[in-house]
């Protein structure tokens, strides 16, 4: 028996390949540890396939052969008709790097094949799998009735690496009451057919009777179990054709991998090690081709263009009918209070534009639009509003869920924590706040106080009488917190602040101790896992951190926030010739996608929030990924009449397609309100804050 040995002197990391009678074997370790991370047969973790559809069945290496020194280990053999070749080496950032390299020495072309490299682990009672933006402990949230990414116990997830933010599969487990956990990245590249059309590899999962096997392949894809599908569009699939490689006579194809395993501190974190990790490794380099002042400026514009005042309603519609496109008016205009509509978001961005430039309009406006809301919105429960109101009809109304009327509790959360910063910024440059904002802020922060459900969250929402519309445990009714939390910061009374900590908690527990049930259905249309879910967590979890100094609040927004960055690119995928995106040199890096349903890029993120969270802690590392996220969303702004799409300078489309999700390479010109609202009220925030984060 020989024993090659690498070791990772600064973390304790050692990496074995042992030749024996019985093979090659291939062992990840700790040192001083007698249970491998990794242990496997070389024979079990190559696939060399030729045809449709591709075979996943690891095929034996033939005629290995092991060379080692110091530094590396080389492993030669051939896998069918090619000659295969992995590298082993500690690098950079503590991780073992893998260069695998197939070359076809047949002398003939070899059509159709796909390669790729397997490593299967043992069968375990508890583990948990992330795939970013894909899988999060296997969806347990998600709608049944709707296709998502799953891994059933026979079945398996593999997709494109330009689907993923961070191209890692990480799988944790525990036993004996320790949590370990390994990651494979891939470093995305492009194969080239013939033709030259460009193949991005592919990664996931593999299962078979129970048994998790972490999977890299040249291409190849497998949605659900089923060989050869691809994710296309909400709950829809379709065929793929794709992903195969026609190996010429001498072709090589190369990739380079890397691998990363340890203990967990606590169970259900393991996807931080992959954030961490992917962070390091990528070092990511995002676009920049605005300022602040710049993205302020244009978004104004297309903020200035929803404002509507008439027969006494006021406020910013979602939807314009000033695009060329908008002209056939789709959409009744209508004010949308929260989730894509954000009117009170808006008004607070106006009033902040007011104060910064001395301009009373924009200050009244403000007012206009809060006074119209809190007249006509009640619903006759106390504190209870509606969420949206129309105005030809002059009508207010609600959401639709299941079929009933339903007033959304991630909506509603949204709009009180906005009246509560619009009353805060007033009283911050010295302006009166009106007797009944304060009273209406209160009285919504009273309903929160007795609204949540038995087991101490909120529903998804409240029918008209005020009951709960559901007992679902979803995450859609986080931003009731944040609300209850600011309602203390305006008010001063206690009960909000400690109600507010109360329910939090509850939240921790049923979501982000153990990631069981990972952060979900805040994205009211989607019914899954979802980044605005772990978004409102951190924001909430900030703003109680933030009132308080409690450390504990501050450990939740670091958890939530790596969680958030698991939706976050550290990489820019390349697309075909002729693709908008790519005639117009978009970057994904800093972009965060949206859901396990929606596989498309936007604007949702709390920049201000992780920029402001970095400097409190001192984690240097938020506030940097939060200016990279920041003048990353200055991409895809109109500029000027036609760019994009628009007429209307400043206006931005809510969808970037980088994967095979609609169609790649493109945006589209859906262009509802709240993405104005969040990008300037983050620039806002970040250019003229209590301490600006950077140049204008």
């Amino acid at each position: 028996m020989t024993i090659h040995a690498l070791t990772s002197e600064d973390n304790g990391k050692i990496a074995e390949i042992i030749e024996s009678p019985d093979g090659i074997r291939f062992i990840l370790r700790g040192v001083g540890l007698t249970t491998p991370y990794f242990a496997g047969m070389l024979s079990r973790m190559l696939i060399c396939s030729y045809g449709k559809p591709w075979d996943a069945e690891p095929v034996l290496l033939n005629q290995p052969r092991v060379s080692s020194t110091p530094a590396s280990i080389l492993i030669n053999g051939q896998i069918r008709d090619l000659d295969v070749t992995v590298e082993l080496s500690f690098g950079l950032h503590r991780v073992l790097h893998l260069i695998v390299n197939w070359t076809n020495r047949s002398g003939k072309l070899l059509a159709d094949t796909a390669v790729g490299i397997v490593f299967e682990l043992p069968e375990r009672e508890k583990e948990n799998i992330t795939i970013p933006h894909m899988i999060y402990n296997n969806n347990p949230s998600s709608d049944p009735r709707r296709i998502v990414p799953k891994l059933g116990a026979e079945e398996g997830f593999i997709c494109e690496e330009h689907r993923l933010p961070i191209p890692c599969v990480n799988v944790e487990w525990t036993e004996k009451e320790e949590s370990s956990y390994i990651s494979l990245f891939s470093e995305p590249s492009l194969a080239y057919t013939e033709e030259g059309d460009g193949n991005y590899g592919s990664l996931g999962v593999l299962r078979d009777d129970g048994h998790t096997a972490i999977t890299a392949m040249s291409g190849v894809l497998m949605f659900n179990g089923g060989k050869d599908i691809y994710y296309v569009g909400k709950s829809k699939t379709e065929p793929y054709s794709g992903g195969y490689l026609d190996f010429p006579a001498e072709y090589s194809l190369s990739k380079h991998y890397m691998l990363d395993w340890g203990r967990l501190p606590q169970t259900g974190w393991g996807f931080r090690e992959a954030v961490r990790k992917g962070w390091q490794l990528f070092e990511p380099q995002g676009a920049s081709p605005l300022t602040l002042d710049e993205i302020i400026r244009l978004k104004t514009n297309a903020l200035d263009d929803r404002w509507r005042s008439s027969e006494g309603a006021a406020g910013y519609i979602k939807f314009n009918d000033s695009n060329d496109f908008g002209k056939v008016n789709r959409h009744p205009l209508h004010f949308l209070y929260g989730w894509t509509g954000q009117c009170l978001k808006l008004a607070w961005c106006d009033a902040k534009l007011g104060f910064v430039q001395g301009d009373e309009e924009r200050i009244a406006r403000c007012g206009q639009t809060v006074s119209f809301y809190l007249q006509g919105s009640g619903t006759g429960v106390p504190g209870l509003r509606s969420c949206s109101y129309e105005l030809e009809s002059r009508t207010w109304g609600n959401f639709t869920l299941n079929g009933e009327s339903v007033v959304a509790s991630r909506a509603y959360g949204e709009t009180i924590s906005d009246l509560a910063d619009i009353i805060l910024l007033y009283r911050e440059h010295g302006r009166d706040v009106p007797t009944q904002w304060i009273t209406e802020l209160r009285e919504a922060a009273d309903f929160f106080c007795r609204a949540a459900l038995p087991s101490g969250i909120y529903p998804t929402g409240w029918l008209k009488d005020g009951s709960a519309c559901d007992a679902m445990v979803t995450g859609a009714g986080v931003p009731c917190v944040i609300a209850a939390a600011k309602a203390y910061r305006a008010t001063g009374d206690r009960k909000y602040l400690d109600h507010a900590g109360a329910v939090l908690e509850r939240y921790y527990d049923l979501h982000a101790r153990t990631f069981e049930r990972p952060f979900a259905r805040s994205t009211l249309d989607a019914r899954c896992e979802d980044k605005e879910a772990g978004m409102y967590y951190f924001l909430a979890a900030f703003e109680l951190f933030d009132l308080t100094g409690d450390a504990r609040y501050g450990q939740w927004a670091e958890v939530a926030a790596d969680w958030l960055l698991t939706f976050v690119y550290v990489w820019s995928p390349g697309y075909d010739p002729g693709a908008p995106l790519r005639e117009n040199q978009f970057n994904a890096v800093g972009w965060p996608g949206v859901s396990v349903q929606n596989h498309h890029l936007d604007v949702f993120f709390p920049t201000y929030e992780l920029w402001w969270f970095g400097r409190m802690t001192g984690n240097k590392a938020y506030s940097e990924i939060a200016k990279t996220v920041m003048e990353a969303m200055g991409q895809g702004i109109c500029t000027k009449p036609g760019e994009w799409g628009f007429t209307v300078v400043g206006e931005q489309g809510e969808g970037f397609y980088q994967t095979h999700y609609h169609q790649r390479g493109h945006s589209n010109v859906w262009n509802p309100s709240w993405i104005i609202a969040l990008v300037l009220s983050n620039a806002l925030r970040l250019r003229y804050g209590t301490e600006p984060a950077f140049a204008g």
